[in-house]
């Protein structure tokens, strides 16, 4: 395969960041409904971590957008179960307390809806269009792409069953439990690349020696690309500080989306774009990692639904006619 400037390599970048991913899917969705095909057939490689991981699995599946909206839509107060925020400093202690020992969700609901997007009994091999999917192995200690036999060499991953792939790169460190994958036990992708788009682009450099200029890159957020703390919370956070309204996971996500869009603007200039939304401060109190309601829902489908349906004829327009030239090879 020669990727060219004319015919580049072209990926698909998703970022994690919980509920919030329902505006990553529902950006997705438009664009499908624009060309009228699945979009995994406009790129070479798919990418995505966390809840962004379980989209990128729907993208190489084929499975449609708006299929996998309306399940995270109909399914997400199993996953994040509606809880009363206690109030004041005491009562915000005893609510990390009630959790000290234990994760704060369980991952059946997760995997229900998991498995009603993609067969339980699905592995990489069964996969239509490339994908990769991190996540952290806390047994060897070691990071951990999963991925699918779009190169010869690669024998191992593609025999992983779908579902366990997505459970391990969506094991959020407190919310979910460790995910366990052939023996092995796995944490959340998004501890070291909760946007993965670095990682795609080194793929396609060093796995395909596709030269950097040849490298397209779309990267969909999921409205988490800024995140600052307010002089009211003060300097000395402990334990309590930083879980309360997951300030910690906030400001990692945020530090690594930012880093990461400013070093790929940097290498691949015009060839890279990052198609996200920034709440308005009123929009922004009703969404959260864990918060599945009602007015959550409406404002992330609007916001994705704005953001992809106001660019479709404009800047989603090369990534949306590509062509790709990626193929996989099956594992028997």
């Amino acid at each position: 395969m020669a990727w060219t400037e004319e015919r580049p390599f072209q990926a698909l970048a998703l970022t994690g960041g919980g509920f919030r991913g329902l505006f990553t899917a529902r950006a997705l969705q438009e664009m499908e409904d624009h060309i009228g095909e699945p979009v995994g057939r406009r790129f070479d490689l798919s990418y995505g971590t966390s809840i962004g991981g379980i989209i990128a699995l729907a993208v190489a599946f084929e499975v449609p957008m708006r299929k996998v909206v309306q399940a995270f839509e109909q399914s997400c107060e199993k996953i994040f179960p509606p809880r009363i925020k206690p109030a004041g400093k005491i009562g915000k202690g005893l609510d990390i307390l009630q959790h000290w020992s234990r994760p704060r969700y369980r991952s059946q609901a997760l995997r229900d809806v998991i498995t009603s997007l993609i067969p339980e009994d699905a592995t990489l091999n069964d996969a239509k269009h490339a994908v990769g999917i991190p996540a952290v192995n806390v047994t060897s200690g070691r990071p951990q792409v999963f991925k699918t036999r779009h190169k010869e060499e690669w024998t191992r991953d593609w025999k992983y069953k779908v579902v366990d792939v997505a459970l391990a790169t969506s094991a959020a460190p407190t919310f979910f439990e460790l995910a366990e994958l052939d023996g092995q036990h796995y944490a959340d992708g998004g501890l070291y690349a909760n946007a993965p788009d670095l990682l795609a682009l080194h793929e396609a450099e060093h796995f395909f020696g596709v030269r950097t200029e040849a490298v397209r890159i779309l990267s969909v957020g999921t409205t988490t690309n800024m995140y600052s703390l307010s002089f009211e919370s003060g300097r000395e956070l402990g334990v309590q500080g930083w879980m309360d309204d997951n300030r910690l996971f906030s400001v990692t996500i945020s530090s690594q989306q930012q880093l990461v869009d400013q070093l790929m603007q940097h290498k691949l200039k015009d060839r890279y774009f990052r198609l996200d939304a920034l709440p308005s401060n009123e929009q922004a109190k009703d969404l959260g990692l864990d918060v599945a309601t009602e007015a959550a829902r409406r404002t992330l489908t609007a916001l994705g639904k704005k953001a992809a349906s106001d660019i479709l004829n404009t800047k989603l327009a090369p990534f949306l006619k590509h062509e790709p030239q990626m193929t996989l090879f099956r594992g028997s």
